[in-house]
């Protein structure tokens, strides 16, 4: 049977082993966080530079159809004007209903 200071001994040994194993599971925690971290960040930047590329698209788009409508409106000013007086009856005769 072992003495009361080998038991001393043998616990000390063991909270050390203890001690060396936590602080091993520590960092491999915490270098899993990080790489999780690294990971979001470069998805976020990949997602906020394809972001970016859709605005931009959008962007261009709006101004190419403005532009056409510029276009359209300049070449044909009485349909244009006839439009907007048809709309303008449709519009009052739907909200002056009551």
């Amino acid at each position: 049977m072992a003495t009361k200071e080998e038991l001393e001994q043998q616990l000390e040994v063991a909270r050390r082993d203890i001690e060396t194993l936590a602080t091993m599971a520590g960092g491999t925690v915490r270098e899993q966080v990080q790489s999780g971290v690294d990971r979001a960040g470069t998805e976020i930047e990949h997602l906020s530079a394809e972001a970016r590329a859709l605005y931009d698209q959008a962007r261009n788009e709006g101004a190419r159809m403005r532009q056409m409508t510029e276009e359209h409106i300049r070449s044909n000013p009485l349909a244009t004007v006839g439009l907007a007086f048809a709309a303008g009856v449709i519009l009052s005769g739907l909200l002056g209903r009551k």
